[in-house]
């Protein structure tokens, strides 16, 4: 594969047609069409850095609870077949949910649905394998590079435009070539998700989930806390150790802290602890761009991207509603190149038409035509060049691509 060598050079992205031709017999004229199949001929071309006796990761994500829109295992188990027949050793690797806490929703009476089960590997495991992703489907083991609880992390120090340290999840290092799955589709942030975000928010620990999504750290307003109206709850609540007392007052230490927000939770006095605010959308995206700059200090020539562009919904795996698809299936894309493999799932799907969907009466919407990027057109707030632009500023790669049809 050619190497982008300066942010002129085009990228090579491969490109598999979604067309499935229906086959009454098995025959290799009709199976060649199968997507598992064409998920192998893109692998095919894209593994080409992997030796004998390499340790893969393989970086996935499992989908949240509730949500039917996540990446089928078989695919995945595709890629894990393709990195043994090159000899090397995958191991499915994932990082826990942002947050802490599953949240339970009573629908109505006896019917409760909770959500949020990714926050640590004793329930994020247990979704993995409601949804498929075993070692007996997939082929290959699930392990959570950032610890149990999401907080074990390497710090590496980056020239960001917001950040200047990022912390990655600290056995991403263990591996000697990475292989980023991602299943392109929507976001309610950053316009749509894909290799980008898996590298940005899904290899990082909790602190730089958090730091991506909140406009500060959790802070002590000195003038609300009062040690003689507590019995220091925030300090015996932070498992982190980031809190400590300094002049008579509680004092967060924003290094360790990771947003967890148990401090609040547990501290009596009201507004003694301040919350921070939500990033607008460009910031967010530009702080996991940031994020994403940390997690490339693994090396760039040893990294592969596949994605999956199929069952596209509005919004991200990581909720339950994720909504119906909004665009027909756009097919198999993958490179070494992470800003050009999503770039060129952005393209597809604005030159793809939308699908139509019943609204809240009940009637047919227009669909949506070719030549408007749908994310943006469904969500005005969101805009997918921003996510683009800004991997470019940062060297992550280039938006000028060749499209090679398999």
């Amino acid at each position: 594969m050619r190497w982008l060598e300066n942010m002129t050079d085009k990228s090579i992205v491969y490109w598999a047609s979604p067309i499935e031709v229906p086959a009454l017999v098995n025959s290799a004229q009709n199976m060649v069409t199968n997507n598992l199949v064409k998920t192998r001929l893109i692998l095919d071309k894209i593994l080409d850095n992997i030796n004998s006796g390499d340790k893969v990761g393989v970086k996935v994500h499992v989908g949240e609870a509730q949500n039917t829109r996540y990446l089928r295992p078989d695919y995945v188990r595709e890629v894990v077949e393709a990195i043994k027949s090159k000899g090397g050793i995958p191991i499915l690797i994932e990082t826990q949910g942002f947050g802490n806490r599953i949240e339970c929703i009573e629908m109505y009476e006896n019917y409760t649905i909770c959500i949020g089960h990714r926050k640590n590997s004793k329930d994020h495991l247990k979704i993995a394998h409601l949804h498929g992703y075993t070692e007996e489907i997939t082929g290959a083991p699930l392990q959570f590079i950032d610890g149990d609880n999401g907080l074990d992390r390497k710090i590496v120090n980056i020239n960001g435009k917001h950040f200047t340290d990022v912390s990655v999840a600290a056995k991403l290092f263990d591996f000697d070539k990475l292989v980023v799955i991602s299943h392109f589709k929507g976001h309610p942030l950053g316009a749509f998700g894909g290799a980008l975000k898996q590298l940005g928010i899904g290899c990082v620990s909790k602190h730089h989930k958090h730091r991506a999504h909140r406009d500060s750290m959790y802070s002590v307003n000195p003038e609300r806390c009062d040690l003689s109206k507590c019995n220091q709850e925030c300090i015996d609540g932070c498992i982190v150790n980031a809190i400590k007392i300094e002049d008579e007052k509680a004092l967060i230490d924003e290094s360790n802290c990771y947003g967890c927000a148990r401090c609040v939770r547990k501290c009596p006095v009201k507004r003694a602890i301040e919350e921070p605010g939500l990033n607008n959308n460009k910031i967010f995206i530009e702080r996991f761009i940031d994020n994403a700059t940390g997690v490339l200090t693994f090396g760039s020539e040893k990294i592969r991207y596949i994605n999956f562009a199929f069952e596209i919904p509005a919004l991200c795996d990581c909720v339950s509603n994720a909504s119906i698809p909004v665009v027909p299936d756009l097919g198999i894309f993958g490179s070494s190149d992470p800003v050009a493999i999503d770039k060129a799932c952005v393209d597809a799907e604005t030159n793809a038409p939308s699908i139509p969907f019943l609204n809240k009466d009940g009637q047919w919407t227009q669909p949506i035509r070719p030549g408007i990027e749908k994310f943006n057109a469904l969500n005005p707030m969101v805009d997918a060049t921003w996510q683009i632009n800004a991997a470019v500023n940062n060297g992550l790669g280039s938006k000028d691509y060749d499209l090679v049809k398999i």
